[in-house]
């Protein structure tokens, strides 16, 4: 699976696999963080998700924008602080990656697994990979207009593996009124 929905718990040091000394995140839950640190987040990818969208038609930025901050908890994580990986991408960039505990749900119950993810020199290279990966694997028609189908289709072609992904990221869309951002792109 690609992204889990549940914030990585663990971090593993990238040089050693051993489980002794694994240090635990501690991680503000997102209520904690102020309007404006939000705001500044949700800035900092809807600009690059529209000029995606525009160029392409395929991924809307709404749906970016809330994997990100779903993923990273606001940029938050220690994935996007030491990979750059705000979406929780499994598997290797250019031959790049860490590896993390994580949460995973398998037959109804939540599992911690080891995995690895891609470790991104660029916060842009992120959103690019991401882009491109989500296009081929798991929303695979372009000028799709309606979040909910995309955020459906994520869950259907098991983007994550929590069974309430779609509707986490719909309930981001709209707290956060990201559709704004699919209205900008689309109409400029």
């Amino acid at each position: 699976m690609i992204g889990t929905g549940i914030v990585v718990r663990n971090a593993i040091n990238q040089r050693s696999q051993s489980t002794r000394n694994i240090p635990t995140l501690t991680e503000k839950p997102a209520q904690q963080f102020s309007k404006k640190q939000k705001n500044h987040f949700i800035d900092q990818i809807a600009t690059p998700a529209m000029q995606l969208y525009q160029k392409n038609r395929e991924i809307l930025p709404s749906v970016v924008i809330a994997q990100a901050i779903l993923e990273s908890q606001f940029g938050t994580s220690l994935l996007y602080k030491t990979a750059n990986n705000l979406f929780g991408v499994k598997g290797t960039y250019q031959g790049q990656s860490v590896t993390f505990y994580t949460r995973e749900v398998e037959n109804g119950k939540s599992i911690k697994v080891q995995a690895q993810f891609r470790k991104y020199p660029s916060l842009r290279a992120a959103l690019i990979d991401h882009n491109q990966l989500v296009a081929r694997k798991f929303i695979k028609h372009k000028n799709i207009m309606s979040y909910r189908t995309s955020t459906s289709l994520l869950q259907e072609n098991g983007y994550a593996t929590d069974p309430h992904y779609a509707s986490k990221l719909d309930h981001l869309i709209v707290k956060y009124h990201l559709s704004q951002y699919d209205l900008r792109a689309i109409n400029e």
